[in-house]
């Protein structure tokens, strides 16, 4: 119970408490907002918002890495007790960011605009323009929230969005039925700005050495940023390709119901995937420290815990995703909205794949070690998907989209980052490699020979027992090792 306690008292025990009840809070209430919001919006509609939304979640990441190595590097001066060094790289990123912003807002417009094909929307262009001016106010959001997380009290920026999703959700239950999509897409802008205000509030309390300046700004220092934040850029680049290029393509090919219908069918997917984003994104400004303290075994046994624990419990719940989905959405929206059993299947595949890169990127990420490599393979991962989606659409139609992802995931994802770990704990030992590859081997060629045999649909089976497998033994290897108050 006192070892309880010590956890939940921690900065990484509030920060994983507090992300969870924002989940918990972000993805109940958006179960019963979709019902609700098509009850008002036509699917044309909620397929152009959805889309926006979800954009915002990504381009904010088009800044030129900035926030990315800002965080990675405050994580660094703090345990180096150098706030004077922080204080020119917040100011640096901060009026850099102000260029950043001013490029976002033509490229969100663009993106949305000619991404598809013009649909029957009043006011379209007026609604593409507010989320453009919300895509472009993000970027200083991310700044704040870059210094909030590199303090480890990555719960403070969890309270500052529980509060302002509460506004935002309140005032889109009361006006939904009346102010329509452009009256959304203001709520979205006007919630965005009150956060900005809440962070930098924020910022200031824990940091109170920290004056926005220009002053402060320093040109090499700039270099030094905008160095490292390109390859950082060119991984997000290569992310919003890799996850928003659906979007695009399933839009030109089959309509924006389609669009609706392929977010709805993938949305336990991305609860799943959020779930275990969060809990390992907590750990980034812990690695970051302990790198700045070069306490590589402590990052090691992180790693491991990370690793072995996403690959065993994430392929539970991804079972049970893939057993449950298709009757959890009839009785969400209706039938109608289910896109098929074998894409089902597929995208549940990938979205292990997926997780299991995580525990990597964020301690390269946080290190700042081989951002350059990381992004080159992230930037690789995506031009292939692309290019076997443009192959294989017309053959394979919409389930081309998952399967273009486990393909490149398992090359440029899960092989070339295992050797970037095993070249960063300098290890000589191919028993690394073999430990982390073989699994997801193994997992592959069972799927392939039930999908060869045409026997797909028991491969739901497979991976659930295989998961309940795979936790048994990593709890029995690793849990005597996993302390969460020692770092």
């Amino acid at each position: 119970m006192k070892k309880l306690k010590r956890i939940f008292s921690s900065d990484l025990g509030k920060s994983i408490s507090s992300g969870y009840l924002l989940f918990f809070l972000n993805n109940v209430v958006a179960l019963f907002l979709t019902p609700y919001m098509l009850r008002y919006i036509s699917k044309e509609e909620y397929g152009l918002y959805i889309m926006c939304v979800d954009f915002l979640a990504w381009v904010g990441f088009l800044e030129f890495g900035t926030s990315k190595v800002l965080e990675s590097k405050a994580g660094h001066l703090i345990v180096q007790n150098n706030f004077k060094g922080l204080n020119i790289s917040f100011n640096t990123s901060f009026f850099f960011q102000i260029i950043v912003a001013i490029i976002i807002f033509p490229l969100f417009f663009s993106l949305v605009y000619w991404g598809v094909d013009k649909p029957k929307v009043t006011n379209l262009e007026l609604i593409i323009i507010l989320f453009s001016i919300t895509a472009s106010l993000t970027v200083f959001r991310n700044l704040f929230s870059a210094l909030i997380i590199a303090s480890k009290k990555i719960h403070l920026d969890n309270r500052i969005q529980i509060l302002t999703n509460v506004l935002n959700y309140i005032l889109i239950i009361l006006l939904a039925p009346y102010v329509g999509v452009a009256g959304l897409a203001c709520i979205t802008l006007i919630t965005l700005l009150l956060m900005l205000v809440r962070s930098s509030f924020r910022v200031r309390q824990l940091f109170p050495g920290i004056k926005i300046s220009y002053r402060s700004f320093d040109k090499e220092e700039l270099k030094r940023i905008f160095s490292l934040g390109l390859y950082f850029s060119l991984g997000s680049i290569a992310t919003v390709l890799l996850l928003k290029i659906d979007s695009f393509v399933i839009g030109k090919q089959f309509g924006l119901e389609t669009v609706a219908t392929f977010y709805i069918t993938i949305k336990l997917y991305t609860l799943v995937q959020k779930v275990f984003q969060m809990f390992l994104n907590n750990f980034r400004p812990h690695i970051s420290q302990l790198y700045g303290k070069l306490e590589l075994d402590k990052i090691k046994n992180i790693y491991f815990i990370l690793f072995y624990g996403t690959y065993s419990f994430a392929i539970i719940c991804l079972a049970i995703v893939q057993l449950i989905n298709k009757y959890f959405i009839e009785i969400w929206v209706g039938d109608g909205f289910y896109i098929g059993d074998e894409f089902n299947i597929f995208y549940g595949l990938w979205v292990l794949l997926d997780l299991l890169t995580l525990p990597s990127r964020i301690i390269l990420n946080s290190s700042l070690v081989s951002t350059n490599k990381l992004s080159y393979a992230r930037l690789g991962e995506a031009l292939l998907r692309i290019a076997i989606i443009f192959a294989l659409l017309p053959f394979m139609g919409v389930a081309v989209v998952p399967i273009s992802s486990i393909i490149s995931c398992f090359i440029f994802g899960i092989i070339f980052q295992v050797y970037l770990m095993k070249r960063y704990f300098q290890i000589e030992d191919n028993k690394f490699v073999l430990s982390n590859v073989t699994p997801v081997v193994v997992l592959l060629l069972v799927f392939l020979l039930l999908f060869i045999t045409h026997q797909t649909y028991y491969f739901k089976f497979v991976f659930l027992f295989a998961g309940l497998g795979f936790v048994a033994i990593f709890l029995n290897k690793y849990s005597k090792n996993i302390n969460l108050t020692s770092i």
